[in-house]
């Protein structure tokens, strides 16, 4: 955080408000709106199959998880998600997994976790997506890949000893998935502000207010968590109306490596 927080005002980049989702009205607001989710009816619970490094004593969330790429066939591509190709992974998709901390062959154990079902919104979603006709087409494309895939239900908790905890008395070991919780952090830094100017609603005013337009800048590996992902947390909550647009750009590349 100090280095990134030096290194704008260096650039000569200033913020009306800097804020982290470290903050604790951030952790708040992403409890409340899991609470809201799980309340509509939108999150199952289901035992699930986990790498767990037994050098690490530790199950590995996607991101400790690294490989070959089942699609493209890069090397060093996470649990989560390939750099390189962009597609979006679970880590036993892998191609000889391994613990990103040790470098060891994890194994598998049972372990449980809440799921959001992302496949009770596809349809809207899709429609959603198809009505914004100016659009960029490498966003409406991508998308377009994972509704023929068809959206499926999707892990949002995680076992780490960091994190945001999961607010409920059987989750006392588990945090909320960082792809949940980091959009939310767009509405709890507004909160953040808000309180600063002695005005503590007028974050609604900007998430709330149909005539607000949000706009999400992005890179284009991020398509998939503001298009989709986000705007099905959303609904699924009613938290805030949806982005009225999605702005992804190409990488900055530095010797055909990702900027």
């Amino acid at each position: 955080h100090n280095m990134n927080a030096e290194s704008f005002k260096k650039i000569g980049i200033s913020f009306d408000h800097y804020s982290r989702t470290s903050a604790q009205i951030h952790h708040q607001t992403a409890q409340e709106i899991f609470l809201k989710i799980l309340e509509n009816g939108h999150l199952t619970k289901k035992s699930t199959k986990q790498f767990y490094c037994e050098k690490c004593k530790m199950f590995l969330a996607d991101r400790y998880v690294i490989g070959i790429c089942p699609k493209c066939n890069a090397d060093g591509a996470r649990g989560d998600q390939c750099e390189k190709c962009g597609c979006w992974l679970e880590p036993f998709d892998l191609i000889t997994p391994v613990c990103k901390n040790c470098c060891n062959t994890p194994v598998i154990k049972e372990t449980a976790h809440w799921f959001l079902q992302m496949n009770k919104f596809q349809k809207q979603i899709e429609e959603w997506i198809y009505s914004k006709k100016n659009w960029k087409e490498n966003v409406t494309n991508y998308c377009n890949g994972w509704f023929k895939e068809g959206l499926t239900e999707r892990a949002i908790t995680r076992d780490i000893n960091w994190g945001i905890k999961v607010p409920l008395p059987e989750a006392n070991d588990k945090v909320l998935y960082v792809w949940f919780e980091a959009p939310i952090g767009y509405i709890s830094a507004t909160k953040e502000w808000a309180q600063l100017q002695g005005a503590p609603d007028r974050w609604k005013d900007y998430w709330l207010n149909e005539d607000t337009k949000i706009t999400h800048f992005i890179g284009k590996d991020n398509i998939v968590f503001h298009a989709i992902v986000w705007p099905i947390i959303l609904l699924a909550s009613g938290a805030a109306q949806l982005p009225a647009e999605i702005p992804a750009n190409e990488y900055l590349n530095i010797s055909g490596q990702k900027f």
